[in-house]
């Protein structure tokens, strides 16, 4: 006779994590003011008190959700930094990867824009000390190692550079919906994406290459 299987056990998510997924979710959806915290405690299926013995209190966790997904941003860049040799393979490969980070996030877009229409107040009172130095430095350098091999043009500004970059990748994604409908194209769709990145690289290479 055949021994029975016991049955698999289903795997339940820490209370923590699933009142900062609840409330990622809630929060990209109505912004800070437009949520609440009987909201977000139905959402993750737990007792309202967790929340304040996690985040003590609303604002608490609406900066730790803040935290956490600009803390992946912050691993796609570390990871492209890490093997990045020269500004072209830098641009090509970060590119592409806020692309599929902003993609595979649409969470994180929606949080960015609620964000900078309450101008930057929540992530301002955050304890995390959230910086795109790495990048800068990281570029300042293969940039000053382009200009002095005469392949970058000597008036370029990595600040200028960042902002250029993201601003790029980001539209694709922060006005998928309105920009699809306008041009009568779909910025989802696979094609047009890949068509978008190799465009955004392209656009930025060209911009601070010396012309020949």
């Amino acid at each position: 006779m055949a021994k029975a299987t016991k049955p698999k056990q289903k795997v339940v998510e820490p209370v923590r994590a699933r009142l900062l997924w609840a409330a990622t979710r809630l929060f990209s959806r109505a912004g800070f003011r437009g949520t609440t915290v009987d909201e977000i405690v139905a959402a993750a299926k737990v007792n309202k008190r967790m929340v304040y013995h996690y985040f003590g209190d609303k604002e608490g966790l609406y900066h730790e959700v803040l935290i956490e997904a600009y803390r992946g941003l912050e691993a796609i860049e570390v990871e492209a930094l890490s093997h990045a040799q020269a500004i072209d393979t830098l641009t090509e490969e970060i590119v592409r990867s806020y692309f599929a980070f902003l993609e595979a996030h649409p969470e994180f877009v929606r949080l960015l824009l609620w964000e900078n229409l309450n101008d930057g107040k929540g992530l301002a009172q955050t304890d995390a000390k959230l910086s795109k130095d790495p990048m800068l430095q990281a570029l300042g350098r293969l940039l000053q190692e382009g200009i002095a091999a005469g392949r970058i043009r000597a008036d370029m500004d990595a600040r200028h550079l960042l902002i250029s970059l993201i601003g790029l990748c980001l539209v694709y994604s922060s006005n998928r919906y309105t920009l699809s409908q306008a041009l009568r194209m779909d910025l989802g769709s696979r094609k047009v994406r890949e068509q978008g990145i190799a465009h955004v690289t392209r656009l930025l290479l060209d911009g601070i290459k010396v012309r020949k």
